[in-house]
């Protein structure tokens, strides 16, 4: 009985402590803190699965024009770009007016054999 009685105390006294404003206060920052670690990290690692990209393309690239570099480049600036791309001129076979060809269809191989796309259909 008496270590019931303990044992309530010391849950009441914790819930207690972890409702006083301070606690909300510091648990709050930590979970700011956390989220925008876990925001970064993500970042950082589509970042990497682009550039990834961007270097898979590298040797096509070169025979191509500036303005159609440019356009891969704007492509691979972003997971959404990318996934956009994908599913417009790679699945749905649009039109492009930039890249086209031999190079639409590297460009698709590429991009369908990323990461990224795993990870945006996934979400």
């Amino acid at each position: 009985m008496f270590r019931y009685l303990i044992v309530l105390a010391e849950v009441v006294i914790l819930v207690m402590t972890l409702r006083s404003s301070f606690a909300q206060y510091l648990l709050a920052d930590i979970q700011n803190d956390l989220s925008q670690l876990m925001t970064e990290i993500s970042m950082k690692m589509e970042k990497t699965q682009l550039n990834d990209v961007r270097y898979a393309l590298a040797p096509y690239t070169e025979q191509m024009r500036d303005f159609q570099r440019d356009y891969i480049l704007q492509i691979t600036d972003s997971s959404e770009n990318l996934v956009n791309f994908h599913a417009k001129y790679c699945l749905q076979r649009e039109i492009n007016p930039y890249v086209n060809g031999s190079n639409l269809e590297l460009v698709c191989h590429t991009i369908s054999n990323s990461t990224l796309l795993d990870v945006s259909e996934s979400s």
